[in-house]
C-alpha cells in the first residue's frame, strides 16, 4: 500500500507545507524531523531500519567525499551543513513514505487520513474538504494542547470548561453563537459532530480563529483579554 501511495507526494504541501534544499527537491534527515514534528533520532530510526524499502526506489541516498564537495558547492545549504563529512539526503516521495511510517507524528496522520480515507474515492470538492478538516483536527490538539500547558487564568480551575468556552469563543467570533447555537443551526443529532457540518471556507476560518487563540494563550493572556482582542477584531476572522 504504500508503493501505491508514494507517488502522491503532492498530498504533504495540503497538509503543511513541504520546505527543501534550494535548487534540489530533496531533505535532511533534520528537515524531515522538523516536518513532521518529531525529534531528529525518530526520523533516523525509521530510515535505518527500512533503508532497503527506501532503496528500492531511489528515496534515499548519502553523499561523502568528492559527491559532497560538488553537492556543497552546488547548492545553497544551511550554515551547520558546510561542514558535514556525510550528508543524508530523501527525496519527497521518501518524505512521503517516512509519514506512513511514523506512528507518533500527527502531521503523519493527517496526511495518512487523507491517503487512505478519501484520495481514491472522492471528488476534488470532496478532498479538499476532507484536508480542511484534518488540518483542522490538528489545530485543535494545538489549542488543547495550548491550554493544557500555558493556560493559567481565571478558567484553570475547572479544565473542561477552559476547553468548552474557549471552544465556544470561536463560534462567537465566526458566527454570534455558541457550540448549542451552532448544532441548532445544522440541525444536528447527539452523536453528530459539529465541525463534520461545516463548509471546506468554514473550516480554514475555525482554523484562523484557533491559531489566533492558541498564541494569545502562550503569550500567558488570561480569556478575558482573548475575548475582547478577538471580538473586537473578528470581522477579520468572517
Amino acid at each position: 500500500m504504500r508503493d501505491d501511495l508514494v507517488f502522491k507526494d503532492d498530498v504533504m504541501d495540503k497538509v503543511k507545507f513541504v520546505t527543501v534544499i534550494p535548487e534540489t527537491s530533496e531533505v535532511t534527515i533534520e528537515m524531515a524531523a522538523n516536518y513532521y514534528e518529531v525529534p531528529h533520532d525518530t526520523v533516523k530510526a525509521i530510515v535505518r531500519r527500512n533503508r532497503t524499502e527506501f532503496n528500492e526506489y531511489a528515496e534515499l541516498r548519502v553523499l561523502k567525499g568528492a559527491p559532497l564537495a560538488t553537492f556543497k558547492g552546488q547548492v545553497h545549504l544551511a550554515p551547520e551543513l558546510k561542514s558535514v563529512s556525510s550528508l543524508t539526503l530523501i527525496t519527497r516521495r521518501g518524505l512521503l513514505r517516512i509519514g506512513m511510517l511514523l506512528t507518533e507524528s500527527e502531521v503523519a496522520k493527517s496526511i495518512r487520513n487523507y491517503l487512505l480515507n478519501v484520495e481514491e474515492i472522492a471528488d476534488a470538492d470532496q478532498r479538499q474538504w476532507a484536508i480542511e478538516r484534518e488540518i483542522s483536527k490538528r489545530e485543535r490538539r494545538r489549542l488543547t494542547d495550548s491550554i493544557q500547558s500555558f493556560y493559567n487564568g481565571s478558567l484553570k480551575n475547572d479544565r473542561g470548561l477552559e476547553y468548552a468556552t474557549f471552544t465556544n469563543l470561536v463560534y462567537k467570533v465566526l458566527w454570534d453563537t455558541d457550540t448549542v447555537g451552532l448544532r441548532e443551526m445544522y440541525g444536528l443529532e447527539k452523536g453528530e459532530a459539529t465541525r463534520d457540518a461545516l463548509s471546506t471556507e468554514d473550516l480554514r476560518k475555525v482554523v484562523d480563529v484557533e491559531t489566533a487563540i492558541s498564541s494569545l494563550i502562550r503569550l500567558r493572556k488570561d480569556y478575558r483579554e482573548i475575548r475582547d482582542e478577538l471580538i473586537a477584531g473578528k470581522d477579520n476572522f468572517r
